[in-house]
């Protein structure tokens, strides 16, 4: 029980989804992907699909419920082929499920699985959300760069028009969901004046004893600022729209959400016994520390080294779909490794992001990857897994060499993979 307990992640999803949960259930998330992509101008429609994308796993797998369809609906809307939208609005969530504008669930699980393996080499290691942050900001616009090409230059092309004849009309949203995204938006805007207000002064609280933000009260308190902003924002569109009358449906909602979150609760307290075993027998310290001095040996380090953990984790990533249970499973060995051949392990996690995310979508293994297919085949019933790798294989190829080198190059310019995270240990 204590080492569930002690779990570094457990606590901190629990907070984040229960303030997110509010959001999602009324629906406030799901109108956010439909006006952000609908409003978007013709040209860029390719683009910001995949930026809504890969920012929507603040509703989790939720994500590809939503915007597959919306994807397949505003692609015929505007004379494209419905089934490159759907697999657009697919490969945007799955492919580039690691990155993101925003914190989400998914840095909250894999720092904390980080955290824990970390402590095998230094007990004090404590590698936060946001660790990554910078670098999974900008691959998020990269990989809808990158995306876009593909799809327009590529997929679409070898697609083809759309010969068949079912037509989904896509409904707006209403008057009072748009008056309450409104609401939401002032909200927001006076949520974060009143977060500048608190900490940009020198003598603020949430700054350390040097005035500086890295590390700050600020910066280790982020995923309950961010709790707080999810749930004020979640009860404003709830109230306007309806659904939120008391702080009684906030709690409806919010027990929701833990029902949802079983699953990850019982992934959780797997992880945590796996790991504790991992530290009570010595096992990982003995694997790194000769697995280290081979890399030594062999004069493997480095850039050369984050390749080879990439293409190794790719091909595990392939038959394990749940990058959460991967990473449980590869982290205890492979973070202290590393950390042994002086790289940080917020590197290491970055590095593992990359692999995870790319073979998402061509993995029939994926329970995604038969919701994609299900779409497809309400506008071609003849469509198959054929079909569908046949679309996702170029964006997954195009993703992995973009993404790598984007790394790479990271790498060698020396750039901080989040505020005051480096590359290498000092």
């Amino acid at each position: 029980a204590k080492n569930y307990v002690n779990f570094p992640p457990l606590g901190v999803i629990l907070v984040i989804m229960l303030a997110i949960g509010v959001a999602d259930k009324v629906g406030m998330i799901a109108s956010l992907m439909q006006v952000s992509v609908i409003k978007a101008p013709r040209h860029l429609t390719t683009f910001v699909i995949f930026l809504v994308g890969m920012c929507s796993h603040l509703a989790s797998d939720a994500a590809y419920i939503v915007l597959i369809p919306l994807s397949a609906m505003i692609f015929q809307a505007v004379g494209r082929n419905p089934l490159v939208g759907a697999v657009t609005g697919y490969v945007a969530v799955g492919a580039g499920y690691d990155a993101s504008l925003f914190i989400t669930p998914v840095d909250i699980i894999l720092s904390g699985i980080t955290t824990g393996a970390a402590h095998a080499i230094d007990p004090n290691a404590y590698v936060s959300p946001l660790d990554n942050y910078y670098f999974i900001a900008c691959s998020a616009v990269l990989l809808s760069l990158v995306g876009t090409l593909v799809i327009e230059r590529i997929v679409e092309p070898l697609a083809g028009k759309y010969t068949g004849d079912v037509v989904l009309k896509l409904e707006p949203i209403g008057a009072v969901e748009s008056r309450a995204l409104k609401r939401v938006g002032w909200v927001a805007l006076a949520f974060l004046a009143v977060v500048l207000a608190v900490v940009l002064p020198a003598g603020s609280p949430l700054r350390n004893e040097e005035g500086g933000l890295v590390p700050s009260p600020f910066l280790e308190g982020i995923v309950a600022i961010l709790a707080v902003f999810f749930l004020t924002l979640g009860w404003v569109y709830g109230a306007a729209v309806g659904k939120v009358k008391s702080a009684r449906d906030v709690a409806g909602y919010m027990a929701e959400a833990v029902k949802e979150l079983a699953p990850t609760l019982v992934l959780f307290f797997a992880i945590s016994q796996f790991l504790a075993w991992f530290r009570w027998t010595n096992l990982g310290e003995w694997i790194a520390i000769y697995g280290s001095h081979l890399l030594d040996t062999g004069g493997l380090g480095g850039t050369p080294l984050v390749l080879a953990f990439i293409l190794l984790a790719m091909v595990m990533s392939v038959f394990i779909t749940s990058g959460s249970a991967q990473w449980s499973l590869m982290a205890p060995v492979f973070v202290p490794m590393m950390m042994l051949v002086g790289l940080e392990p917020a590197l290491v996690q970055a590095a593992f992001r990359i692999s995870d995310s790319v073979t998402n979508v061509i993995s029939p293994m994926s329970p995604y990857f038969a919701v994609c297919l299900a779409f497809l085949q309400r506008y071609q019933k003849d469509a198959g897994i054929g079909t569908l790798a046949a679309m996702t294989l170029p964006i997954s190829i195009g993703f992995l060499v973009a993404w790598t080198a984007f790394l790479v190059l990271w790498i060698e310019i020396g750039l901080p993979l989040a505020p005051g995270v480096g590359l290498f240990l000092k």
